[in-house]
């Protein structure tokens, strides 16, 4: 009987990884994020309560991503390369499907678009990371230009100065609750959780993706391109629905333009990148969705519920493609 050889000792030896797997996985996604947010927290608090800009947090710690970055470095560092550079893309491809999506839906009313080298400054990152993928290696030489590239846009953006360097509520509050050496604290034992969580997710990814068969790309841009990526669906819905539209879209562009650059050069630099068919679906479908953002925003200088159901239409038919590599 099926039954049988489900239950029996051989059926669970074959179940058990992927259930110790999944688990691993949970336990890695809840610590990665407490560490992320307790490390935004205390760097924003001790921030204010420096007098540092807050734009300049908001460049360097929302844009780049803390667990993103730590996710793509430490599978980068365990020679899974695919699995980072699916990571890589399938955060942007949620983060611009998924999360925006749905902050579209919710949204009450559409979203105005940034300046327009605002929209289009990430292009020139997001070209250079698939100038840099086209041949399905990165060498570490290939990571410092793009990290470098990262640096540069960085710069065009507090030139452009649309990022906000007045002090936020919250963060008034947190620098308010703590003292200084408190609020470093903070910082750092977040920074410490966001690399153990994302140490656990590695392990539980490749642990998946052995018990299933399935490819470290695919499992990179499908498990744990939504699992860290968790947090971004409310980094996008909250501000738009609270009126403040410019954080969501600031964070939107600001994290493509660290990840196809900034993210992906450090992780090249920890060790050269070879990538597979899922994760190169996934660098191709991140293109296909900023392309088609930019160019709503750029022509009619606002989106709203229709581009939502498109994007997340097609995350979902990508999800369907990718799956069957």
């Amino acid at each position: 009987m099926v039954r049988d050889r489900v239950d029996g000792p051989l059926g669970r030896a074959r179940l058990a990884p992927v259930l110790l797997a999944l688990f691993l996985l949970g336990v890695g996604a809840v610590v990665l994020y407490l560490g992320a947010e307790a490390a935004v927290r205390g760097a924003a608090g001790l921030a204010t309560a420096l007098g540092i800009p807050a734009f300049l947090v908001g460049a360097l710690l929302f844009g780049i991503d803390l667990e993103g970055l730590g996710t793509a470095v430490a599978a980068s560092a365990r020679g899974a390369t695919a699995l980072a550079v699916g990571h890589i893309f399938g955060a942007v491809l949620f983060l611009f499907s998924a999360a925006f999506g749905a902050a579209l839906l919710l949204g009450r009313r559409q979203v105005p678009s940034p300046s327009p080298v605002m929209v289009l400054a990430p292009a020139a990152p997001l070209i250079a990371a698939s100038a840099a993928l086209a041949d399905r290696y990165v060498a570490r030489l290939e990571g410092v230009l793009l990290v470098v590239l990262y640096a540069a846009y960085v710069t065009v953006v507090i030139r452009e100065g649309r990022l906000d360097p007045t002090r936020t509520e919250e963060a008034e509050g947190d620098a308010s609750r703590g003292t200084r050496p408190a609020l470093a604290g903070l910082a750092v034992g977040g920074l410490l959780l966001v690399a153990l969580g994302s140490a656990v997710l590695v392990t539980a990814a490749l642990r998946l993706s052995t018990a299933v068969g399935l490819s470290h790309g695919f499992v990179g841009a499908a498990v744990l391109g939504i699992l860290v990526s968790l947090d971004e669906v409310v980094l996008e819905v909250l501000p738009i629905r609270r009126g403040v539209p410019e954080l969501a879209t600031g964070n939107l562009f600001g994290t493509l333009a660290a990840f196809s650059s900034g993210v992906l050069g450090v992780a090249a630099l920890v060790r050269p990148l070879l990538v597979d068919s899922a994760a190169n679906l996934a660098v191709l479908g991140s293109a296909f969705l900023y392309a088609l953002v930019a160019t709503v925003f750029l022509v009619r200088g606002r989106a709203g519920p229709v581009l939502g159901i498109v994007v997340l239409t097609f995350y979902a038919a990508w999800l369907v493609m990718v799956s069957s590599i």
